[in-house]
């Protein structure tokens, strides 16, 4: 196919479960582990807040993506997989044209998407399709788990929301990340009934100063360890200077200890404090970071 002068018709539909086979085929080199595809498959074709999309060629699947409605205006586009016979004939093109068909026909008015910052060939069709990159991201993770003392940092009180919604909306970090938080991966736009939630489940950590005023924010998730089983937390997202940063990592870190939990992953927006903070405290140096990408639809 690479070969062939004349591009094949594509055809994109949703998908089948009939799929499958030859969808886990194409997938599994996607990485030098395989893909997480296969794992999510025949949930995300149950999904009624999302939608597989299937691009063929002569009624092969050589192509797709996945789309969710995370909320009434807003949809997040993952899993996007090209047999590699099919590259560069516009299959990755086609399937996430009917993504965002598929977002306007259901009231969105933004998708966004993330890819590694080193896959340049994804940069590239993803900027012809309209998306501009507004934030960058980094992933860590650490499994040293120890006694730590955080002296300036506690949960929020829900008696502090304003007081730290405010800190938020004057924050170049919120500003930075475009006001995003993350979710094993996934994306969402950090709105004040969002960071309510966080506070009101105990998940949302402040760092004040000698002052005692508000200069650190970091909200977490066991996410983790309802996915994909593990004895994990993640970080969603981390505000702050580097010092504020430090204490709440420390914080967390013997929360951790404190429970049982094993392993810490440590999302946040790519900025030098914060990744710093991160090392410092026994995270492995982060790869190259990952670019979230949007587009008004």
């Amino acid at each position: 196919m690479k070969n062939d002068k004349t591009k094949p018709k594509i055809h994109v539909r949703k998908a089948r479960p009939s799929d499958r086979e030859v969808v886990f085929k194409f997938c599994e080199k996607t990485w030098s582990w395989g893909d997480y595809v296969p794992k999510v498959w025949d949930r995300w074709l149950k999904d009624e807040n999302g939608r597989v999309f299937v691009a063929t060629v002569n009624g092969v699947p050589v192509g797709i993506s996945h789309i969710n409605i995370d909320k009434s205006n807003e949809v997040w586009l993952r899993g996007a997989r090209t047999d590699p016979d099919y590259r560069r004939i516009g299959v990755a093109t086609a399937v996430t044209e009917k993504c965002l068909q598929y977002a306007k026909h259901k009231g969105a008015k933004v998708a966004r998407l993330v890819t590694e910052s080193t896959n340049i060939a994804a940069q590239g069709v993803i900027g012809k399709l309209g998306f501009k990159p507004v934030a960058e991201f980094v992933e860590t993770a650490t499994e040293i788990v120890a006694q730590e003392n955080g002296k300036g940092s506690r949960w929020a009180e829900e008696t502090e929301i304003e007081v730290l919604w405010n800190y938020l909306q004057n924050s170049k970090t919120y500003r930075k990340a475009a006001g995003l938080y993350t979710v094993l991966f996934h994306w969402f736009s950090l709105e004040k009934q969002d960071f309510k939630w966080f506070v009101g489940q105990r998940k949302a950590v402040l760092h004040q100063s000698l002052k005692g005023e508000v200069d650190g924010l970091m909200l977490i998730d066991d996410a983790p360890a309802r996915e994909w089983h593990e004895n994990t937390i993640q970080t969603c997202y981390i505000d702050g200077n580097y010092n504020a940063a430090v204490d709440m990592i420390k914080f967390l870190k013997n929360y951790c200890y404190a429970t049982g939990v094993k392993k810490i992953y440590g999302f946040a927006c790519n900025r030098k404090p914060i990744v710093r903070a991160l090392e410092m405290l026994g995270f492995e140096p982060p790869e190259p970071p990952n670019i979230v990408y949007e587009k008004r639809i």
